[in-house]
């Protein structure tokens, strides 16, 4: 037997499909309707691309505005300490222990706030639930109405618009 032949004489085999060659209308649709879809797709990829160089820009642009909240936070907490080791040396006493302790603090609040850094005015100002922790309540009075900061036991710290340390107040009471 042939290798050409059909092994079963009543077996058919099927017949090659014949191509029709599309006529130029037809060819021309098709080919515009792939280009459509190119198109299509590049445009998604564009987005795509856009997307990702937008969502780095504002990545790089957070970590240059508030990459330091790490450090301003540690900084934050020695100057508070300095803060108090003020608060314990006379008013009057000019002595060069206590004048380098106040030019040493002055320096620290210039360099905080020259990177953004600033304490929260919380005193007579209404409760900020954002930036502020009651600790307490008190009456309230002529000079603090209800919902107003009566007192600041530890102030807070924003860096911007970012609260590093919540400042903890008293609040009067309605």
């Amino acid at each position: 037997m042939a290798e050409d032949e059909p092994s079963d004489p009543d077996e058919v085999q099927p017949a090659e499909e014949i191509e029709v060659p599309l006529s130029p209308e037809e060819r021309i649709k098709e080919l515009e309707a792939a280009l459509h879809e190119i198109e299509k797709e590049m445009l998604y990829k564009q987005a795509e691309v856009q997307n990702a160089l937008a969502q780095v820009a504002k990545v790089r642009s957070e970590g240059t505005r508030y990459g330091g909240m790490g450090l301003a936070r540690r900084i934050v907490g020695s100057v508070e300490n300095l803060e108090r080791a003020i608060d314990h040396i006379e008013e009057d006493d000019e002595g060069p222990i206590s004048s380098a302790l106040r030019m040493v603090h002055k320096d620290i609040l210039a360099s905080l706030k020259t990177e953004g850094v600033e304490p929260i005015e919380a005193l007579g100002l209404p409760f900020d639930p954002a930036k502020m922790e009651a600790i307490t309540t008190v009456p309230s009075s002529e000079e603090y109405g209800p919902g107003m900061v009566v007192s600041v036991l530890e102030p807070g710290w924003v860096l911007r618009d970012r609260v590093l340390k919540v400042a903890r107040v008293v609040v009067a009471s309605e």
